[in-house]
């Protein structure tokens, strides 16, 4: 039965973001090529919004859509518990609050991937095919054709993340393999029970890994920057601006809608006397519970702003080295891609469970360090934090000229051309992988939970123990400040890439 939920969540959770991501960046690239500086500026908050929303957690996706949708939030307009969730607002559970909150996460991968994908077809084959086709067939008929490998490959991690990520389907009540085995085997797990959680993530690492290493390489024979798109004939100015409304729209349902239910239910209130209920907003009530907030819950906030630095940094400096091995030992590098993509697959259960059991042997010290460090707890964050890390440095180092390491390798030992070479080319990327890495750590509750130390307590960790027990403004306003510091984060993000062309 788990199965069979967890194959209907990947299933529905791919479609609802290949759809949203495969028209927003059809409407974003077509509004980059506007000739009015309006519409190209919708492009640019749509991939700004798009950056958001992968960066953000998928724990905070989950309180930011419950504070919207959920049986508490402000649309249901009740607070009186899931007997009263009645109307068009109470569907929102089970697979369709699942397959919601995943696809629309996903639909920020497979945007992305498609206006990468779509902007690296060589500029030859677009002018060859505007002979006999207008623009829009163009890109539906040769641009996302050519970016096929780069969707694919998004689709699949979006299928992935469902399969493998069990914090909202925990939420919801719906009993994914990975959700099973947290709930079932977590003290105390079988070969059988880590085999079934396995199965899945074990299919898709084999197609990820076969699009990634035969197709998408395949197709980068010639490439071209998204700023030389400029050379093509702009579209039709009424084309332009649907484009344009479309990626404010997208962008409106994936990061506005959301981010400010949040805002809404800090100062929202139901009141219910003798079965009239009386629903108010107030400013000030908003307020006092955010001021409220960083006082509170200033623990959860040391402790995720601690530990995602100290995870960040070794993610950093290791995807920076390993990347940097791989350059000079081509064996190496391919085995660090496929070891970073079954990193990413394995469920965050299993990776607690691994944890646990390996700093519980008999080996002298680790009692000690399981029990009054936070090296285990690093440890199983590094799983995910370090593959981000290190594409980021990998998608770098590929668009660095083989000539100018090269060069440098007839006078320098290799970690000197790491250091007085490659970190001058690399420094803006470093510190993006650092944040990348450290956003990551700070939200995977799915491997906080097995082994997380007793006294230390994290904001994804109380947002999950908050949204089970129907915490409502106060839910809202611990997430407020991390919703906060995600988006200067992600626009730190994006500042850093535009800062890496113009480099």
């Amino acid at each position: 039965m788990s199965l069979l939920l967890t194959v209907q969540l990947m299933i529905v959770s791919v479609a609802i973001a290949t759809i949203v991501g495969i028209l927003g960046a059809w409407a974003a690239s077509t509004a980059q090529q506007s000739n009015h500086q309006v519409v190209r500026l919708s492009a640019h908050l749509f991939f700004v919004a798009m950056v958001i929303c992968v960066a953000t957690p998928l724990i905070l996706h989950a309180a930011a859509w419950e504070s919207t949708a959920g049986k508490f939030g402000w649309l249901s307009m009740t607070q009186v518990g899931a007997g009263g969730y009645t109307g068009l607002w109470g569907l929102f559970n089970g697979l369709v609050a699942c397959s919601w909150i995943h696809g629309i996460f996903g639909s920020s991968l497979v945007a992305l991937a498609t206006w990468y994908g779509t902007a690296t077809v060589p500029e030859t084959v677009i002018q060859q095919s505007r002979l006999e086709r207008g623009p829009i067939a163009t890109w539906w008929r040769v641009r996302l054709a050519a970016a096929m490998p780069w969707v694919s490959t998004a689709m699949l991690a979006t299928a992935a993340i469902a399969a493998t990520e069990m914090t909202v389907a925990d939420l919801y009540g719906y009993r994914t393999l990975a959700d099973r085995f947290y709930l079932q085997y977590i003290v105390d797990p079988t070969v059988a029970s880590v085999a079934r959680t396995l199965a899945i993530p074990v299919l898709l690492a084999g197609a990820i890994l076969y699009t990634c290493f035969s197709r998408i390489d395949a197709t980068q024979v010639s490439q071209t920057d998204t700023n030389s798109m400029g050379l093509v004939a702009p579209p039709r100015q009424f084309i332009a601006w649907i484009a344009g409304l479309l990626t404010l729209f997208i962008a409106a349902v994936v990061v506005v809608i959301p981010l400010s239910g949040i805002i809404i239910k800090a100062g929202h209130e139901v009141v219910v006397i003798d079965s009239q209920r009386t629903i108010s907003w107030s400013l000030t009530q908003f307020s006092r519970n955010i001021s409220a907030s960083p006082t509170t819950f200033a623990a959860e906030y040391q402790w995720t702003l601690c530990i995602a630095a100290v995870t960040g940094c070794v993610a950093a400096g290791s995807g920076w080295f390993f990347v940097a091995a791989g350059r000079a030992f081509r064996k190496l590098g391919s085995l660090m891609d496929f070891v970073s993509i079954v990193m990413v697959l394995i469920p965050g259960p299993i990776v607690g469970v691994t944890i646990v059991l390996f700093f519980q042997r008999d080996v002298p010290g680790f009692r000690y360090l399981y029990h009054q460090s936070l090296l285990p707890l690093v440890m199983g964050l590094l799983v995910r934090a370090l593959p981000v890390s290190y594409w980021m440095m990998r998608a770098r180092y590929r668009g660095l000229g083989e000539n100018v390491l090269d060069a440098a390798r007839l006078e320098m030992s290799w970690w000197q051309r790491l250091w007085c070479i490659d970190r001058k080319l690399v420094t803006h990327t470093l510190l993006a992988a650092f944040v990348g890495a450290a956003i990551v750590a700070s939200g995977d509750v799915p491997v906080m939970l097995p082994i997380i130390p007793p006294g230390v307590t994290m904001v994804g960790t109380r947002l999950f123990e908050q949204l089970h027990s129907g915490a409502r403004y106060q839910e809202a306003s611990l997430a407020f400040w991390y919703v906060c510091a995600v988006v200067v984060f992600a626009c730190l993000l994006v500042r850093l890439a535009s800062k890496r062309r113009v480099s």
